[in-house]
């Protein structure tokens, strides 16, 4: 259990320390990401829908959809007038990827479509109800494949009715190809909805601060003395009796880091990186033995707290959170890595990870 309590302290020291020094270093470039704003214009156009209901198996891969509000007068694109689509796959099969999506509007009727959205390997098409082609579409690719940002543009006369439409249904159907609506569950979309994203910012704020809150009122925190040097000195002395101790070499690692929390920028540097080789030792010593959940916590917590563009560990931070999770089956655990993960990947511009981690939290714990 005092391995345990102790894990979580360094791991709060490091956040409040390392990431304080961290925020002074680069006052400029977060002043500029404060006030930096892109118009959604040119990102695809407010998110009218997102859609993680999907098992990752169903033939492509598909584990997210994403459906944007139509954007008109956008300037500097390819198009003024389009709207975006957006897929997130489990893999990259880029050229084998077959994929079809009927698009009803409000004035359809029921199980009937107007459009047919046809995705094949890398290229994209849409058709009308009596299967013209109307266009074809614009694709971008990102992270390896995994993500397809897909635009229609509104050219064509046929197409102009999206941008009348209150709400739309999308029938996604991957691998054998139908028709046959009435067995497939739309997506239904309000294409009108009002920009809501601060309120949900703020929500999602609100929300990760209860799961850590939770977490740290489960008895983690309470009766711990001796300061930083006093820490760094025991493990060091744990480590020359037993230089496989992997708990004790986390903690360590974790006390260094920590430590450069206090020190000046050159220092700081490098007793982040001599904190790492200690923690990689531990996390590859303590692979498949107990205590590895403690080992994991200490890396992840100096991962999440260090700046991603200095070091480079938030990605691997949340794939130690996530690990966590796969080791452990108490729902507030599972709930704080699932959080912690969703920072790390906000952190490393991994939104799509970043969404799945939080909507995976809100199942362990509303």
């Amino acid at each position: 259990m005092i391995y345990k309590i102790r894990t979580l302290i360094i791991a709060i020291g490091c956040f409040f320390g390392i990431t304080l020094f961290f925020i002074n270093s680069s006052t400029m470039e977060n002043f500029l990401g404060s006030f930096l704003h892109v118009d959604y214009s040119y990102t695809g156009g407010i998110v009218a829908g997102d859609f993680v209901d999907f098992n990752g198996d169903d033939g492509e891969g598909i584990v997210r959809y994403t459906i944007h509000q139509p954007v008109t007068n956008a300037r500097w694109q390819a198009n003024a007038d389009y709207w975006q689509v957006d897929f997130e796959f489990k893999n990259n099969p880029l050229i084998e990827r077959k994929i079809m999506i009927f698009i009803a509007l409000d004035n359809t009727e029921k199980k009937s479509w107007n459009y047919k959205l046809l995705i094949n390997g890398e290229k994209g098409a849409v058709y009308n109800s009596k299967d013209e082609l109307l266009c074809e579409t614009e694709n971008c690719f990102l992270n390896d494949g995994k993500l397809l940002k897909l635009r229609i543009p509104l050219k064509n006369k046929e197409l102009l009715k999206i941008l009348g439409a209150s709400k739309s249904y999308h029938y996604v159907v991957s691998g054998a190809f139908s028709d046959e609506l009435s067995k497939i569950a739309p997506r239904e979309v309000d294409m009108k909805v009002e920009l809501k994203n601060k309120d949900n910012k703020k929500e999602t704020e609100a929300y990760v601060q209860k799961i850590k809150e939770l977490y740290y009122k489960k008895g983690m925190i309470s009766n711990v003395s001796g300061d930083l040097e006093t820490n760094l000195a025991l493990y060091k002395s744990k480590i020359q009796e037993n230089p496989d101790d992997y708990i004790s070499l986390a903690y360590y690692g974790s006390c260094i880091a920590a430590k450069g929390g206090q020190a000046g920028v050159m220092k700081a540097l490098a007793l982040v990186n001599e904190a790492y080789t200690y923690l990689d030792k531990a996390v590859q010593l303590a692979n498949g033995k107990d205590g590895e959940i403690d080992v994991l916590m200490n890396r992840a917590a100096v991962s999440a707290s260090v700046p991603d563009q200095v070091f480079g560990k938030a990605e691997s931070g949340a794939e130690d959170f996530m690990k966590i999770v796969s080791l452990t089956d108490d729902p507030t655990l599972k709930a704080y890595c699932y959080v912690m993960a969703y920072e790390c990947y906000n952190n490393c511009g991994k939104e799509s990870q970043a969404f799945l981690a939080l909507q995976e939290a809100k199942k362990m714990v509303k």
